[in-house]
Formats: C-alpha cells, structure tokens, sequence
C-alpha cells in the first residue's frame, strides 16, 4: 500500500539517495527520523507491546540480532547497518534473541 502511494513521487535521485521512506503528503519529501520512530510507536502499539519498555530504539539492536541469529555474516550485518567496528555489534547491538512459543 505504501510503495503504491509513494511510487509516482520516487525520482532516481530519491533512490541514489538512500531515502527509502518518502510522504505522501505534498511536498512528497524523505521523511525524518521522527516520523519513522512515530510509525514504529503506532506499529509497536497496534500490536500490542509495552511501549513503555519498547521503542523505536528497539528496533535497530533487535533486527541486528536477530539477522545474526539467522546466520547472516556479521560483515553483512555491518555494512546494511553502515558500522565499521565489530566491537560496536557486540557491544550495543549483539542481544540474545528469546523464541516465542504460541502458549494456545
């Protein structure tokens, strides 16, 4: 739905960019981090996490971990992440990863 919305207003320059997420509300700009982390809020809330312990900060180090813990290469994970030292993954971003068993 959203690709959909934003397709006519993606220019090669946006792509280049890196701007991935653009508005669709004139003037069809990249939107900014705090648009993002209030989507991911509303995200976070819809589905029914404590928002008071999760955050859009939350997201980074979980993703991080969790493409590790699916066996993507730590070198992987930094260069989609834009990091350049391995110590900054394990310290800050390396989180264990605890499975959800359906309790039904």
């Amino acid at each position: 739905m959203y690709i959909g919305r934003t397709e006519e207003f993606r220019s090669v320059e946006n792509r280049e960019n890196g701007k991935l997420f653009l508005s669709f509300i004139k003037p069809h700009k990249h939107v900014t981090k705090d648009t993002v982390a209030r989507w991911i809020r509303t995200v976070l809330n819809m589905l029914g996490a404590d928002t008071e312990k999760y955050s859009a900060d939350s997201v980074r180090p979980a993703a991080a971990s969790k493409a590790k813990a699916m066996a993507v290469l730590i070198k992987h994970i930094m260069a989609k992440a834009g990091w350049s030292r391995e110590v900054t993954f394990a310290k800050y971003y390396n989180k264990e990863i605890i499975p959800v068993h359906d309790t039904f």
